[in-house]
């Protein structure tokens, strides 16, 4: 009996159908049989998965396109912006669930201007404390994010994309790290988003932003 093994194209779909799945992570060799071997992320081990498979995804269509394959970029997309949405609904989550002891809430204890200055926050647009009007900003900043991600999937417009990486795993990062900070801290990088007020690692290579993703969760996570 013979058996019919599955050319390029058909491979590709079975790999990215069963990395949807959850059967088989997504490597960014298995995006294209042509494609030159690529090395895994290192450093995700304790990441939330919720972290983990946005940068894993966006790793994926960032090499694609500087191997020329777009189509593939194309594929991945989706699984990108999927990444994307959901950490936008869990930073919307901790502003709703700290909503309760946030009005009237003084200053923290424990200045936040390092960690701010991780978000791209001058000092001088730190505010002590955060009022209903930044909180109901912020999250309308964040629906408007996410319906922004849902255009993205069909227009394929990878450079807008790559900005919303760039700052939205960023601010996970922050909110996971430092859940405490992001009642203050994420309403003005939001504003600041979107205003678009500059932000210099929109220029940075992923392994650039990958390296200070990491760095900044090491800082910010308190030991165990």
């Amino acid at each position: 009996m013979s058996s019919i093994v599955p050319g390029p194209q058909k491979k590709l779909e079975q790999e990215i159908d069963a990395a949807r799945s959850g059967a088989k992570p997504l490597q960014a060799g298995d995006l294209n049989t042509s494609a030159p071997p690529q090395e895994e992320l290192v450093g995700l081990e304790d990441w939330p998965e919720s972290l983990r498979s946005a940068v894993e995804a966006e790793h994926a269509r960032v090499i694609a396109l500087a191997t020329n394959r777009r189509r593939t970029a194309d594929r991945v997309l989706p699984d990108v912006v999927r990444g994307l949405d959901g950490l936008l609904g869990e930073i919307a989550d901790r502003l709703q669930a700290d909503k309760p002891r946030l009005f009237g809430k003084a200053a923290p204890a424990e200045p936040l201007n390092d960690i701010a200055d991780v978000l791209g926050i001058p000092d001088d647009e730190l505010s002590p404390s955060t009022g209903r009007g930044e909180h109901r900003a912020a999250l309308r900043t964040i629906k408007q994010l996410r319906s922004q991600l849902q255009e993205l999937e069909t227009s394929h417009e990878h450079s807008k994309l790559t900005r919303l990486v760039t700052f939205v795993v960023r601010l996970a990062v922050v909110t996971d790290s430092a859940p405490e900070s992001t009642a203050t801290l994420a309403p003005i990088a939001l504003d600041r988003y979107a205003k678009s007020s500059p932000d210099t690692q929109w220029d940075w290579t992923f392994d650039q932003k990958f390296a200070f993703w990491k760095q900044t969760r090491t800082a910010l996570t308190p030991n165990t």
